[in-house]
């Protein structure tokens, strides 16, 4: 019987990782054609533990196809149980497609159980410590259009448009949203802020806004973990907790709340959140490239034994290069704030910041557009 290599996609869905799929798969076959037998843990590590296996083959994997076609949980495990299903189900490697978590936990797993292991950076956040994740720029092409697409309604009515995204922890979405949709300014999580700060800041923008295009509207992303002194919490009976002991965030009600201050203020408002569309819309191309490239080098150290590593990448040329570092430096979360990427006074990106990851972003979205690029051009004529 032949060992099994087995993939894990744990944690939230990204957009990406069927291309990976299939460059394991592809790669498997060049290099060691009918040595091992590859399949997915159906459901994440509670398919490793009860043996629920599913064949991974290249004509089942929808390359475009967002999600994960094996399903995925965000259940953490012993480290201990997981090497002792190893053992059980005559496994010789396992792939980890996670995030801060789940790497954290193939760590462990290698450390503590010398179970062979390799990891693949997943988070549409882009918060590993790697220079991009997978999923991530999939996920800022959907929230920038989404941005762009609501200055129509801002435009149309006068109207502050407040634009919900993914980021509980850090602000890697928010940064490239705000930058590449063009937002006035964003409403960040890593750092806490008065509501009064926030609304002369509103404020400013619209009037920017009147005096170079006659219309009083701003269109501003904001962070769903945004900690803002003076809007309201919901109650605590809407509240529920996620698989980590973790108060779910509801951007949602952030967004009805701001609204309705900016209507206390004599402001027209709107909100509408961007969630789940950053996970569930179709890869890139980019997105697709990258992660092809991160399961290719997963199953290339699977086979040549470099176990207790993660894939990582770092900026090429006019492009990236992947690389490899120990899974529990992967695992480590990385925040914005003092990268310089982020003004966290002004609440806008730094150039700092499109001169970094201009490459990552520029074949989805071209360059950040400039606000006379997102009104109308009767509102670009000299008034």
């Amino acid at each position: 019987m032949l060992k099994k290599i087995v993939l894990i996609t744990a944690g939230g869905a990204i957009a990406s990782f069927h291309a990976a799929f299939h460059a394991m798969y592809e790669t498997l076959m060049r290099i060691a054609p009918g040595k091992f037998e590859l399949v997915g843990a159906r459901n994440g590590f509670t398919g490793l533990l009860n043996g629920d296996f599913v064949p991974i083959c290249a004509e089942d994997i929808c390359v475009d196809r967002a999600g994960s076609m094996i399903g995925s949980d965000r259940k953490l495990v012993d480290p201990k149980k997981i090497a002792e299903a190893v053992q059980k189900h005559n496994i010789h490697a396992t792939i980890v497609m996670g995030g801060d978590n789940h790497l954290g936990e193939a760590a462990r797993c290698w450390k503590d159980q010398q179970v062979n292991v390799v990891g693949y950076p997943k988070t549409m956040d882009g918060d590993l410590n790697s220079f991009i994740t997978l999923g991530y720029e999939t996920a800022v092409t959907v929230g920038s259009l989404a941005v762009r697409n609501h200055h129509s309604t801002a435009i149309t009515f006068d109207r502050v448009f407040f634009v919900g995204l993914f980021g509980r922890d850090t602000d890697w979405v928010l940064t490239a949203v705000t930058a590449y949709g063009g937002g006035d300014f964003g409403i960040p999580c890593e750092q806490e802020y008065r509501w009064d700060y926030i609304l002369e800041k509103i404020k400013a923008a619209c009037r920017h806004n009147q005096e170079r295009f006659g219309e009083a509207f701003a269109v501003i992303p904001y962070s769903e973990g945004a900690r803002i002194q003076g809007v309201s919490l919901p109650p605590v009976g809407h509240c529920s907790m996620d698989d980590f002991g973790q108060v779910k965030l509801q951007p949602e009600w952030l967004g009805m709340d701001v609204h309705r201050l900016c209507k206390q203020a004599g402001l027209s408002a709107a909100h509408q959140s961007h969630t789940y569309d950053l996970r569930d819309n179709p890869p890139t191309e980019t997105d697709k490239r990258l992660s092809a490239m991160a399961g290719a080098r997963c199953m290339e150290m699977v086979l040549e034994g470099r176990f207790g590593n993660a894939v990582v990448f770092r900026p090429s040329g006019d492009f990236y290069e992947v690389g490899e570092a120990p899974l529990e430096e992967v695992a480590q979360k990385r925040a914005v704030l003092h990268t310089g990427y982020f003004d966290y006074e002004t609440l806008k990106p730094t150039p700092a910041f499109i001169r970094d990851y201009g490459n990552l972003f520029r074949a989805s979205l071209g360059e950040p557009p400039q606000k006379e690029d997102l009104v109308y051009p009767v509102m670009r004529k000299p008034r």
